[in-house]
């Protein structure tokens, strides 16, 4: 790769830089960390076969930090040009040693996002950009992109759309609010990930029950919000939402389990499932795609889902409730089931002092597929976390909960049991620029599975260990 690919494809005059222009650098600078992460981790190459492969010249690094150059310049003149506009970007630098297996992501039963068969040390580099058109008050459009790499094989494309919604806003007086927007979007819901990009501000690696919603659910359709504001300045919301284009969610609980990770997948991924007895071409479950299940795109029954929700939220106190069912009709299309999946989410946030906050999530849950039904699970996640800031620093401690019930009498043993301990420091610059963190994640786990050769596969403790590099354009 040479440095006049890295940037023909974008006008270099900051005035004139193009929202695609930007991510385009976003997407190369993924493609140059591919060869970088590996030199500076001491692992081979990320996409290549020898060690060479990973070095990069001194033009090469010199093109990188021109890109970042030019992405900040532009970040200032795209500011600058209509008050319509908003443009921010998050590139993050990752590295994470875990002693699990081979990760899920590349068809194994690692529990984290990270990790290959030869290689316990991994690195990742993600760019998050979000652009908002906002011409009044009661408009807003806004898309989020995401490009990424990993240091080994990974079913998650390098390039997505994350979200990308259309919402309309009006106030009736002072204590009343409607909303009204279509598109994919996360649900408001999550009371851990409220940092943009649906980032957590507490810990790396997100709890299990995030880590699920952020791999399989995110609605497709239309959501509408009532809020009422009291003269205290408490705030009281309800609101519902039809979708669809969810109709796998489920197949991950079922077949691999709860895990721990960052991962928020793009519409049209798909991401790897294990290769076990039901899912081969002898098994049960044959007609399922080979590639892995796709959690977002194209609606497999035609039949919308909905979901209700609830919140409070207050100085101090922070409460929400949502119930989601997707209506899948459990059959086999165009080589996808559509599970039928339907689960309760509770939250509570307090803070017990202005550096002291108490938090709290718990969800349950049922999901099935195939005649019969051909698989049928309870599950469940739960998680409590205190978390306190001093100086520019923010310590949080997260205690984990998890398991599915196997109900059905149809296929393989699909029980998943364990806890897990979480410890997070991160620093924050007192420009809100600059970002480093760290985290020591505990897993102590039960999960039987019969492998596609009829082994059995039996989850043990484990460790993981992340670091985080932020730098907010």
């Amino acid at each position: 790769m040479t440095d006049s690919s890295c940037l023909q494809l974008v006008d270099l005059n900051p005035k004139r830089f193009s929202v695609l222009g930007r991510f385009s650098i976003l997407r190369r600078l993924v493609a140059y960390a591919r060869h970088l992460l590996p030199t500076l981790l001491g692992f081979p190459a990320l996409w290549g076969s020898s060690a060479r492969q990973s070095m990069l010249s001194r033009r090469e690094l010199s093109v990188v930090l021109q890109s970042a150059l030019f992405l900040l310049a532009s970040q200032a003149a795209f500011a600058q040009t209509s008050s319509h506009y908003h443009v921010d970007a998050h590139v993050n630098v990752l590295a994470n040693y875990n002693d699990s297996e081979n990760t899920w992501l590349n068809g194994g039963l690692g529990r984290y996002a990270y990790r290959s068969d030869s290689q316990s040390t991994s690195g990742g580099l993600e760019a998050n950009l979000e652009y908002r058109y906002k011409p009044n008050s009661a408009f807003q459009f806004r898309s989020f992109m995401q490009a990424q790499g990993v240091s080994h094989a990974s079913s998650v494309r390098e390039l997505g759309i994350v979200e990308l919604e259309a919402r309309y806003r009006f106030n009736v007086g002072f204590h009343h609010q409607f909303s009204v927007k279509a598109g994919q979007f996360f649900l408001p819901i999550s009371l851990e990930n409220t940092d943009r990009f649906w980032e957590s501000p507490y810990t790396l690696n997100f709890s299990s029950l995030n880590s699920w919603i952020g791999e399989e659910f995110r609605p497709i359709g239309i959501d509408g919000q009532y809020r009422y504001h009291f003269e205290q300045g408490e705030t009281v919301t309800a609101g519902l939402t039809t979708f669809g284009g969810n109709d796998s969610m489920g197949a991950l609980l079922a077949y691999r389990g709860w895990s721990y990770g960052r991962l928020r997948t793009a519409y049209g991924d798909v991401l790897s499932l294990p290769e076990l007895e039901p899912l081969s071409d002898t098994g049960l479950f044959s007609g399922q795609r080979d590639d892995g299940t796709k959690p977002f795109g194209r609606d497999l029954d035609n039949r919308p889902g909905y979901a209700l929700r609830l919140g409070y939220l207050s100085d101090r106190l922070a409460l929400s409730a949502a119930w989601v069912d997707n209506r899948g009709d459990t059959e086999l299309h165009r080589g996808e089931y559509a599970w039928r999946t339907k689960f309760a989410v509770l939250g509570a946030s307090w803070f017990a002092s202005p550096q002291l906050e108490l938090l709290a999530e718990a969800s349950q849950g049922q999901s099935k597929m195939g005649a019969l039904p051909g698989v049928d699970i309870d599950f469940y996640s739960a998680y409590g976390m205190a978390s306190y800031t001093f100086e520019d620093y923010r310590v949080s401690y997260r205690y984990d909960l998890f398991g599915v019930d196997d109900r059905d009498q149809m296929d393989d043993e699909n029980h998943d049991f364990g806890r897990s301990h979480t410890l997070a420091l991160i620093w924050t610059a007192a420009n809100d620029k600059y970002q480093v963190g760290g985290e020591l994640l505990y897993l102590d786990s039960e999960r039987d599975r019969t492998l596609e050769d009829l082994s059995v596969h039996e989850d043990q403790h484990s460790w993981s260990l992340s670091a985080l590099f932020k730098y907010r354009l």
